[in-house]
């Protein structure tokens, strides 16, 4: 691509960012048509491996879209492995205290002919401890995002399953308006809750994480209602 994509991207005022659940490097061309900035591509929960990632990191590129990689671990070596198969940034998990934030930064920096400002970095702040660093995580300039998850977050508040609990959306709430209000990119999958993106959009949200299932479950359950009424 001819221009920055990372500078094209985040200087949008909303980031939409789909989950391709059965990700092919066709299915990534498709979304790349439909309007999306960037295409996330877990290898955190998923079976998809190095080959395939440098495939759908192609398919994004031809599609003029972003491509962010999950890794399962913060391990800088793999990070830059999956930058090496040619993804547009990372989504690392794993993240907790400013010492892990630190430690990816270096590896970063370690990778390529320095371009590694090319690409795009978010951090996941998924535990109680990373919720209590987030100040410090806001100081660090090479963060691009500041990413929820609200599941394993959940869980280490004490409530395992139950990302709805009031306390756990009152601490995700709060840490949206604090990454807004720093002048930040604070990201989220809203997960099933399509209704709520206006809601979190209120907060500051700006880079919108959706996964590719929860179209196609709506359109097939609207479709087959209609031919079988009910």
């Amino acid at each position: 691509m001819t221009d920055k994509i990372k500078q094209r991207i985040l200087a949008k005022k909303i980031i939409t960012v789909c989950n391709p659940d059965f990700p092919t490097p066709q299915m990534v061309e498709f979304i790349g048509g439909t309007g999306f900035d960037v295409v996330f591509i877990d290898c955190e929960h998923s079976s998809t491996d190095f080959k395939l990632v440098d495939e759908l990191t192609r398919a994004a590129r031809v599609a003029n879209m972003g491509s962010v990689v999950r890794p399962w671990t913060n391990d800088p070596g793999l990070i830059n492995r999956y930058l090496s198969c040619g993804a547009g940034g990372v989504q690392v998990p794993h993240v907790h205290t400013p010492a892990d934030a630190t430690a990816i930064i270096e590896g970063l920096r370690r990778w390529g002919d320095g371009n590694h400002e090319d690409k795009i970095l978010l951090v996941m702040v998924e535990s109680q401890s990373a919720i209590d660093n987030l100040p410090a995580f806001l100081k660090m300039k090479e963060i691009d995002a500041y990413y929820f998850g609200q599941n394993d977050l959940a869980e280490s508040m004490g409530f395992k399953g139950q990302r709805k609990h009031p306390k756990v959306q009152a601490t995700v709430e709060d840490a949206i308006k604090r990454v807004a209000d720093a002048g930040r990119i604070a990201g989220m999958n809203v997960q099933e809750d399509l209704e709520a993106v206006t809601h979190f959009m209120h907060l500051g949200l700006r880079w919108i994480n959706v996964h590719q299932k929860q179209f196609m479950a709506r359109g097939a359950k609207a479709f087959l209602q209609a031919i079988h009424g009910g």
